[in-house]
């Protein structure tokens, strides 16, 4: 029976296969052969010393370390989760990095909008200091989850000598990985400011592509002066950079646009029109064709010509005046206009690139957090109304939002706020480093340990107040159905190593991890936390519904409807391989139209769970012979 791979997606050996599939021709014996790939590229390669591109110490090893599949797992919290059976929104509590790798497989390509808040490198940030050997037993390490020294959290100061290099090392691998995740019309919003603005843009224009940099939004943060700053000048703004996965995809819709002006004085049968300036905006030596006497056809009336000129050449002038889209004066002293007609205008022009207005300030996102809580528990949170109007730029009914700097989990209290004002289903992922709440802090004195703590208390918070306000507020016309209130839970995963010893392998202690084959299981894991580390493992959404059967005592999971049987359990034997056959039969007939879905069912088994070797194999060739096309153990 196949082994089913105990890591995340091997980054590194997919774009190697796509390499192969593209210039199969530039590998021998499994390996690329560099000079004949440069020769495949042709003027395509930059060969010589001298090269411009964006460099700093560790760069290498952060690219590496992306490309590091991950052996970790997310654990369930049922306890800390809200609406666990039916949310479809995520909170995952970890080292961001490893919980990018291993939702690679799941939501690769699937995540429609990204906004993160990551630190801004003012020399009090915290800044996360990656171990390139082993970062999963870091983080276990520093969260107190194992022995050892690990690497301290720690602020990363201006006098440290590596001060950017730190912050880059953090960032590059993690901005790597979310690009995979993102559609092929999706957006990434990263919020900075002056500190480190231009090593952000640098690193996004080489992981995204200059040709994919929307713009820098700027946002004006703060209301009244900081008269702290000794050089004069109070910076009351900060940057929201924006990037595209693809090319020339309109990613903003933009404003509203007014419409107030459009009307049809003359019954039009084009519909309702305003008129436009038609005067040019260069002089006659810079374009020649569009100055010329501009004459009404049927009156005779010449309007002469503008200083600038006409917008249009005479052929389309011409062209205009045929359609009946001219706007003629009575008098010869009047300028001409013409007809723009409101059918065929966008809904939503593009919007300006400053974000500036009331109550979008840092103390309003401050105000909210306060009045959620009723105590000052976290500083310099975003608004969520400036997260929420990002959101309603960029996504619709039920695309996915991810924050892997999730802190104070603002981006998650907008996508219900914007969910419940539209009636769309938007779903959230937010991820955050348990990182420890100062013990003098007011957080801290309330009981919040971590700010993971405080992001899911606010999440349930926000939810509840949303949901008071829309049953609240409705009043219902004869007839009128209510609002149905968005979805306000939240299935909570935690970080940690995989759930099966063969996978966490003691290499130091051979004899012993030996021994512990005969126990599949790492002590205090149970069933279903080995089930979602399969479900992640195959890149199945872990909001899927789950349905349990019982079957002589030993307990089958079906995953999706059918897509994915599991049974963990002892003794397991030929009883078993029927009542996932009938299952199979009774969700997916054999016929045409559920033909696809017949073939890519997948059964998984414990592995040393069976009666013995002989009824292993007869379970195995049992559902081979029933269409079972992947049947594996782990």
């Amino acid at each position: 029976m196949n082994k089913l791979p105990g890591t995340s997606a091997d980054i590194l050996a997919e774009n190697i296969a796509k390499i192969k599939q593209l210039f199969p021709e530039v590998f021998t014996e499994d390996k690329i052969d560099f000079e004949r790939l440069q020769e495949v590229l042709g003027e395509y390669v930059n060969d010589k010393e001298e090269k411009y591109r964006f460099e700093w110490n560790g760069k290498s090893k952060a690219l590496r370390l992306s490309q590091t599949p991950s052996t970790g797992t997310l654990r369930p919290c049922k306890e800390e989760s809200k609406n666990w059976d039916t949310t479809e929104n995520l909170y995952i509590e970890g080292d961001n990095l490893e919980v990018l790798k291993l939702l690679q497989k799941t939501y690769h390509n699937r995540i429609k909008l990204i906004y993160i808040d990551p630190p801004y490198n003012t020399g009090g940030d915290f800044v996360y200091k990656d171990d390139f050997k082993d970062n999963l037993k870091n983080y276990l390490e520093i969260t107190g989850q194992t022995d050892g020294e690990g690497k301290k959290l720690s602020t990363n100061s201006e006098t440290s000598g590596r001060y950017h290099t730190d912050w880059l090392n953090m960032m590059y691998p993690r901005l790597r990985l979310a690009r995979n995740l993102l559609t092929d019309e999706g957006v990434i919003f990263i919020s900075i400011d002056d500190n480190e603005v231009d090593n952000l843009k640098k690193a996004c224009n080489e992981l995204f592509g200059e040709e994919n940099f929307i713009c820098s939004l700027i946002w004006k943060s703060r209301q009244n002066k900081d008269n702290r700053n000794l050089t004069g000048v109070s910076s009351d703004h900060e940057y929201i950079v924006v990037y595209s996965k693809s090319p020339n995809i309109r990613v903003l819709k933009g404003s509203e646009r007014n419409t107030a002006a459009y009307s049809n004085p003359d019954n039009d049968p084009r519909g309702d029109w305003t008129s436009a300036n038609m005067v040019g905006l260069l002089p006659a030596d810079q374009r020649p064709n569009c100055h010329y006497d501009l004459i009404n056809p049927k009156t005779k009336i010449n309007y002469g010509k503008p200083k600038m000129g006409w917008r249009y050449d005479m052929n389309t002038m011409n062209k205009l005046i045929n359609e009946e889209r001219i706007l003629w004066p009575e008098k010869s002293t009047g300028r001409p206009r013409r007809k723009v007609f409101i059918t065929e205008i966008s809904d939503t022009p593009p919007g300006f690139s400053s974000i500036v207005g009331t109550d979008i300030y840092t103390r309003n996102g401050t105000i909210e957090i306060d009045e959620l809580f009723k105590h000052k528990y976290f500083d310099f949170p975003k608004p969520s109304t400036l997260v929420k109007d990002l959101i309603d730029q960029s996504t619709k009914d039920d695309n996915i939002v991810l924050d892997f700097f999730s802190g104070s989990a603002t981006t998650a209290h907008a996508t219900m706020q914007l969910n419940a004002e539209d009636g769309s289903n938007r779903k959230f992922i937010m991820v955050q480093l348990p990182e420890p709440t100062d013990k003098n802090s007011e957080a801290y004195k309330g009981g919040y340990k971590n700010i993971c703590e405080i992001g899911k208390e606010r999440i349930r918070r926000a939810g509840e107040k949303i949901k008071e306000e829309m049953q609240g507020q409705q009043q219902l016309k004869l007839g009128e159905e209510p609002k149905e209130v968005p979805d306000i839970g939240f299935k909570v995963f935690k970080l940690d190593s995989s759930n099966l010893k063969k996978w966490n392998p003691d290499y130091e202690n051979l004899e012993n991890s030996l021994m512990d084959m005969v126990s599949n299981y790492v002590d205090g894991r149970t069933e279903e936390d080995v089930l979602y580390e399969i479900m992640l493992k195959y890149g199945i959404d872990l909001t899927y519904p789950i349905e349990t059967e019982v079957v002589e005592g030993k307990q089958i999971f079906n995953i999706g409807y059918g897509s994915l049987f599991v049974c963990l359990a002892d003794g397991i034997d030929m009883s078993i391989a029927k009542r996932i056959t009938q299952k199979r039969d009774e969700l997916m007939p054999d016929d045409e139209d559920h033909k696809e879905q017949r073939n890519s069912v997948r059964v998984v088994f414990k592995d040393n769970g069976f009666k013995d070797d002989s009824t292993k194999t007869n379970v195995e060739m049992e559902l081979e012979r029933c269409g079972f096309e992947e049947v594996v153990s782990v």
